[in-house]
């Protein structure tokens, strides 16, 4: 369980901080229940409602990561590279996978992956769209913990893996 003004990782919806626990009865008649309140840290984004005893959302919910932990998983990643699927309808729907999974350690390495392929050879325009989203997920969770600009988080992994 979290305690209010907690901030959290919430699956697509990025850093969130917990606003509020409170018992509420949203009239589908499952009767009161506690709910998190959470608010997404992205500007204009809506209040988000959660069952706080469902273990779907337990699921999606984490701590968000800290400085220890990130230097951690990138460390995990120095040595190590996602291979390249050939097929390219399999290898979209790995990347889709892994863009909604939202690990860490999986994002790293297929932002590293698209990189050296478009040095390589270049990238198509999905290809580079779920490059930067990777990379959003990436920044906005690394610059929120180090408490750094988004555009100082590439340069900051670079640093780590030297």
């Amino acid at each position: 369980m979290y305690d209010k003004g907690s901030y959290v990782s919430y699956g697509g919806h990025g850093i969130c901080q917990i606003s509020d626990i409170r018992s509420m009865d949203f009239g589908n008649g499952i009767g009161q229940q506690e709910y998190y309140v959470i608010q997404p840290i992205a500007p204009g984004s809506a209040t988000i409602y959660l069952p706080a005893g469902n273990s779907n959302v337990q699921k999606k919910m984490r701590p968000v990561l800290t400085q220890e932990e990130i230097d951690s998983i990138i460390h995990s990643v120095k040595n190590d590279e996602m291979p390249w699927v050939l097929d390219r309808k399999l290898r979209l729907a790995q990347f889709h996978q892994i863009l909604s999974r939202r690990e860490t350690r999986e994002l790293l390495l297929l932002a590293s992956c698209l990189h050296q392929r478009s040095m390589e050879k270049g990238l198509s325009g999905s290809e580079l769209d779920i490059l930067h989203r990777a990379e959003g997920i990436i920044e906005q969770e690394f610059a929120f913990s180090l408490q750094i600009g988004r555009e100082k988080i590439g340069e900051y992994i670079q640093d780590k893996l030297k």
